[in-house]
């Protein structure tokens, strides 16, 4: 009963410390100048999984002028972006974002939001998009089969 107890508990805190760290592997054909996928945040539901992005600029970008000043709107270098993805469509959605005047998240923080209501699924067209569906979609089905494993070995 305490190893068992010592085992789950020891489970728990490794797979707790798994998701502190975020884990980034690069994203091939990256709308900006350099994205990462965090595998450590990938969390399937089902075939919907939610995966976190992080987008670096070498430059400041921003998102147009305001028409009354003139002056840059949302002036950042980094970008984490929270997508929905659903795998049996192949389609993707942003949930939300956080907009840094640093790269790789850090500095100011520019702009935080979320889309509210359903998520607004798109198909991917471009390289990082479709990246993003391939990396989320294969962590769901490797959960998926383990989760098979598991109760075939249970039976």
């Amino acid at each position: 009963m305490i190893k068992t107890a010592f085992l789950a508990s020891a489970a728990l805190v490794t797979a707790l410390s798994a998701h502190a760290a975020p884990e980034w592997s690069e994203l091939p054909h990256s709308i900006a100048d350099a994205s990462f996928v965090d595998r450590s945040s990938i969390d399937a539901k089902g075939m919907v999984v939610n995966v976190n992005v992080l987008r670096n600029y070498d430059e400041t970008i921003t998102l147009g002028n305001d028409p009354v000043t003139g002056a840059a709107m949302y002036s950042h270098r980094s970008v984490q972006l929270q997508y929905v993805v659903d795998c049996e469509s192949r389609k993707l959605a942003i949930a939300n974002w956080k907009m840094f005047d640093g790269n790789f998240a850090n500095g100011n923080n520019v702009w935080t939001d979320a889309n509210w209501g359903n998520p607004q699924f798109t198909i991917a067209t471009d390289g990082e998009s479709r990246a993003v569906v391939a990396s989320a979609c294969a962590a769901a089905l490797a959960l998926r089969q383990s989760e098979l494993l598991l109760t075939a070995s249970n039976d």
